[in-house]
């Protein structure tokens, strides 16, 4: 921790003011623990309002953005809706193709020579 120390032009304002070293060193000192003492102060709310922000922000965030869990559980249902598309489509090139096949002059001739 950083400690205040009065300057020497003040120590001397405060020697000539009290009229004695030991006085402006005794008055220096409270001084010095005050400031001190405000810093330490500032410092620890300042940590305080930092944590206290942190948590607001988090808690903000989490009721803004899709948590992990939230997303895998879309992400989920949004595969199955693929799949479930995936096989139609597999069903419908399929048909496709069979009546591409049925549909054709040659097959048609050919069917006919069969039978």
């Amino acid at each position: 921790m950083e400690m205040y120390t009065l300057s020497r032009e003040a120590f001397d304002v405060l020697e000539q003011s009290l009229g004695g070293k030991q006085r402006a060193e005794v008055l220096a000192k409270a001084l010095e623990t005050v400031v001190n003492n405000i810093q330490q102060r500032a410092k620890e709310e300042i940590l305080e309002q930092k944590q206290l922000l942190h948590i607001a922000i988090k808690d903000e965030l989490k009721q803004e953005l899709v948590t992990r869990e939230l997303f895998e559980e879309r992400f989920k249902v949004i595969e199955e809706k693929f799949a479930s598309l995936h096989f139609k489509m597999n069903l419908f090139i399929a048909i496709a193709l069979i009546a591409l096949t049925f549909a054709t002059p040659t097959f048609v001739e050919f069917i006919k020579k069969i039978f």
